[in-house]
């Protein structure tokens, strides 16, 4: 067979993916990164894996929206091959440093993909001129596309485990449980993003004709539009209205929660105009109020908004949550004056458009979401320790006490000074209060501290406890052995277990030891201590096994761990049954282990 007719047969048999190559080739090229990524990995979109892992896999997505946003730009532009391969290496080469340095640059994970989606559907429409009708039509076909892709995802992944499931029961085939795992892996890691690929729109100027908009899915979202959104969204806007006079005859602040209630409430508004487009003139009375006013009568609900979100700053600074509501309300104001200004001519492409500026503003440096919540924290914090006479001319003043003052100096303060700890601390902020310590001993910030110390001394300086749990950002780690292990035992060998520990949250001291008396070995004392277990004999010889090293080393078979150890004629082999802790960077916290302990003299 020639080789022109291997690619036509190839071409026939993977017709998706060969529309999606052509027109998306380094796109799918990441795609089939990411998924063969994940593959290799231990565990897959339930938990994914360490911060290392993440930041790979999330450089991987990055890239690969910001690669499919450039072939669009380049087809609708007609740029050439060379133009449109600057256009993916720049921006590869910007989002690689800003996941590797995800924490020193304050990136906002969620924030940067929600602006890299916004792009994606801009991509195509960036030229100068009023052009609502194909950038609508455009983004309605690429948006289903998303969804029709996503959808025969899950029937692919559900129809092949069915599979699986029934070749198991019905020849009594024991085919390995992370076979389900890598089937959705597949579906959505590969298929799913190729197949929306596949279906993008090749038209950017189509417009909006009869037909369109006698075509079903237009239809639908028109009904969705007419007889739900818009009518909910007139309603909300009279219930606001009317809590507006409530708190003006009142007197009264609004409630903190209204904020993230305006949120809503604006963000489906928006995305309501933008789908009500077509239909602005003929959908009726309702729907045309909504297109020509409801720009105007969401102006009061942005001013409960800001008056509701001040109060919440005020008392307790600015947080990432309170960040966005903000964020969202100037978003919502810049629309409303680009939509009074230009009247009915306004430019649909100005909603994504704004909040996609205002959000890469917001994902990333000291002025984002992440940055300046740490630094409101941190002076909120400061603020509190000054009051309380613990932080003097910049520095934390030493007082007799335990480490610093075992008496409680910060009072009823003391909740809210933890929470802004603990909010540091799952920031990785902590790190912005090392100048206060510069002096005193102990130093938190001493070089070679690892982290979860850094952390417990912090809080016990302040003499809020020493308890720790690992932060929100920690990736957890999970071990249950599903194979069998076999040791050889050649001489007089001893078998003892189960065994364990539990560790209620990482504590800077030894965990207790356990001690079990075998006979014809005598007692065998057992320890653990930043994550090395020891087993002992009363007659001297000790034994250490790493349980870090066992975590980074285990394997996709799911056997029980193995670490060997020998010393003055003992030799052991720890079998680790069930293993669970967490990763921060490269440190990982034992939470608990179950094991066998395999003891030979020789």
């Amino acid at each position: 067979m020639s080789s022109g007719t291997g690619r036509w047969s190839w071409w026939n048999w993977f017709p998706d993916i060969g529309a999606a190559v052509s027109r998306f080739p380094l796109a799918v090229i990441l795609a089939g990164l990411f998924t063969l990524y994940l593959l290799s990995m231990d565990v897959h979109f339930e938990k994914l894996g360490d911060e290392t892992d993440r930041k790979v896999l999330f450089a991987l997505a990055a890239s690969f929206l910001w690669v499919v946003a450039s072939d669009l730009f380049a087809e609708s532009h007609a740029s050439s091959q060379l133009m449109r391969g600057l256009a993916w290496l720049a921006g590869i080469a910007a989002i690689a440093p800003l996941f590797w340095l995800q924490w020193e640059v304050w990136l906002a994970v969620s924030l940067f993909f929600a602006t890299l989606v916004l792009v994606v559907a801009l991509s195509a429409h960036l030229v100068p001129g009023e052009r609502n009708g194909s950038f609508w039509l455009f983004n309605h076909r690429l948006w289903l596309a998303a969804a029709l892709a996503l959808l025969g995802a899950g029937l692919f992944a559900a129809g092949l485990s069915a599979i699986v499931l029934t070749l198991n029961y019905l020849f009594g085939l024991d085919l390995p449980a992370r076979l389900q795992s890598d089937i959705r892996t597949i579906a959505f890691g590969f298929m799913a993003p190729v197949s929306w690929l596949a279906l993008a729109p090749p038209s950017f100027t189509d417009e909006l004709g009869e037909q369109e908009e006698r075509e079903f899915t237009t239809r639908a979202i028109a009904a969705l539009v007419k007889f739900v959104l818009v009518p909910l969204l007139l309603a909300y806007t009279a219930i606001l209205y009317a809590y507006a006079v409530k708190i003006g005859l009142e007197g009264s602040l609004p409630k903190g929660t209204l904020g993230k209630m305006v949120v809503g409430y604006l963000l489906v508004g928006a995305a309501t105009l933008v789908l009500a487009y077509p239909i602005r003139d003929s959908g009726g009375f309702l729907v045309r109020l909504f297109w020509r006013y409801w720009v105007w009568l969401a102006l009061m609900p942005v001013a409960l908004l800001f008056l509701a979100i001040y109060t919440r700053i005020a008392a307790y600074g600015l947080t990432e949550n309170r960040y966005l509501i903000v964020l969202v309300g100037v978003w919502a104001l810049i629309l409303a004056g680009l939509r009074i200004w230009r009247g009915g001519n306004f430019d649909l492409r100005l909603v994504p458009g704004i909040l996609a500026i205002l959000l890469l503003i917001a994902c990333v440096g000291p002025w984002g979401a992440i940055g300046a919540s740490v630094l409101s924290q941190k002076a909120e914090l400061e603020g509190i320790l000054r009051t309380k006479g613990l932080l003097v001319s910049g520095k934390i003043l030493p007082r007799p006490g335990s480490p610093l003052d075992g008496d409680g100096p910060l009072g009823t303060d003391a909740k809210r000074a933890r929470q802004i700890v603990s909010y540091l601390i799952t920031r990785r902020g902590l790190a912005q209060l090392k100048p206060w310590f510069e002096g005193v001993d102990p130093n938190p910030f001493a070089e070679g501290n690892p982290p979860q110390e850094t952390s417990s001394e912090v809080l016990a300086a302040f003499s809020l406890g020493v308890r720790v749990r690992p932060s929100l950002r920690a990736s957890r780690l999970s071990h249950q052995s599903e194979q069998p292990a076999v040791v050889s035992l050649d001489g007089t060998g001893y078998v003892i277990g189960p065994l364990g520990f539990v560790i209620d949250g990482p504590v800077p001291k030894a965990i207790p030891a356990q001690t079990v008396s075998v006979e014809g070995l005598g007692p065998v004392q057992l320890t653990t201590k930043d994550n090395i277990l020891t087993a002992e004999l009363e007659d001297g010889p000790e034994l250490s096994f790493d349980i870090g090293a066992a975590a980074a080393a285990r394997d996709k078979d799911r056997r029980p761990l193995r670490l060997d150890a020998s010393s003055d004629g003992l030799t052991g082999v720890l079998l680790i049954d069930k293993l669970f802790g967490s990763y921060e960077g490269p440190d990982f916290h034992l939470t608990s282990i179950r094991f066998w302990l395999v003891l030979e003299r020789d």
